[in-house]
């Protein structure tokens, strides 16, 4: 039986109206165009199962739908048994391309509700599924605004996306709507990228300036500890060290890094700030949001090091 996803990307701004839209990866499609949604939502089926207020929100909005064939699905009663799983294991796969975005730059896009339909010959013939997320992202500052994206930005994500197989799906999570922890597990040979990106979603899940800050720092901690003593020296040391290009520009990027970790111990140890702090936190949060982008776009190997190696290198970065 065939499929159709469909989901909107909350927040997301296109500069121009696509008809089919972007092709992102094999059958996965990015459009704000009207033709998609009038034969995907604009049918008896749909009206009957999602209802009038859920088919309303597309108006006007970008979102992903993505088209392809179930082999191992062929029948109605196939299809109930395992569709909400299917439904969840797409909606992940769109949120994963919100990473991407966000790769390319700050925003504020999400994905909340997920529908799949499995048909046969028609999308007003066959079953639909709904599946939803609870996560919403928003700017490293808190701005409430649109994210507008260009063609060279949404083709600049979609070089680091592809759909993984449907078949890869984790059946322990119901298709993705349970999350796991197993990239906090050393056994488990997580990255310390991977594990800085889970502190990265957490930061972009908050709209609370000071707990943002608190994720990009444990983001940070992911990528740079090699101990548990002087963590926050040791971290801004070497953030500067490797993104600043001059004297000055290090020296700005460690005391950001120090303010970061001056705010953090504020905030685990139950204290409040002053109202008149608020702006300098959302300037220190942008920018602790780009220190990151730049250290995990870069791909830098010492991330992939041991403790011992990437010791030594930072001993041989500071003193060259």
């Amino acid at each position: 039986m065939k499929y159709r996803f469909i989901t909107i990307m909350h927040n997301l701004k296109l500069d121009r109206i696509m008809n089919r839209g972007i092709q992102l990866d094999q059958n996965v499609r990015l459009s704000n165009g009207p033709e998609v949604l009038r034969e995907t939502i604009e049918t008896d089926l749909m009206r009957a199962a999602c209802g009038v207020h859920s088919i309303r929100e597309f108006e006007d909005k970008a979102y992903i739908y993505i088209d392809g064939e179930f082999d191992e699905i062929s029948t109605t009663e196939q299809a109930d048994e395992m569709g909400t799983e299917y439904t969840f294991f797409f909606l992940r796969e769109v949120q994963r391309f919100t990473t991407c975005l966000w790769n390319t730059k700050d925003n504020n896009v999400y994905v909340r509700d997920g529908f799949l339909i499995i048909y046969d010959k028609s999308l007003d013939d066959g079953v639909t599924f709904k599946a939803s997320l609870s996560e919403v992202f928003s700017h490293s500052t808190c701005e409430q605004k649109e994210s507008l994206f260009s063609d060279t930005e949404i083709a600049s994500a979609k070089e680091n996306f592809n759909l993984a197989s449907i078949q890869n799906y984790n059946e322990e999570s119901f298709g993705g709507k349970f999350p796991d922890s197993n990239h906090l597990f050393k056994s488990l040979d997580y990255t310390r990228i991977d594990r800085a990106k889970y502190f990265i979603l957490g930061a972009r899940r908050s709209a609370i300036l000071p707990m943002k800050i608190m994720f990009y720092c444990n983001a940070f901690e992911c990528l740079f500890t090699t101990g548990k003593t002087e963590i926050s020296h040791q971290i801004s040391e070497r953030v500067a060290s490797m993104l600043g290009t001059k004297d000055q520009k290090k020296v700005h990027i460690y005391k950001q890094m120090k303010n970061a970790y001056s705010i953090r111990s504020t905030i685990v140890h139950g204290q409040t700030f002053k109202l008149k702090e608020k702006q300098s936190m959302a300037t220190l949060s942008k920018d602790l949001d780009d220190y990151l982008r730049k250290l995990i776009n870069a791909k830098h190997e010492v991330f992939y090091s041991n403790n011992e190696d990437m010791n030594t290198f930072f001993i041989d970065l500071l003193l060259s």
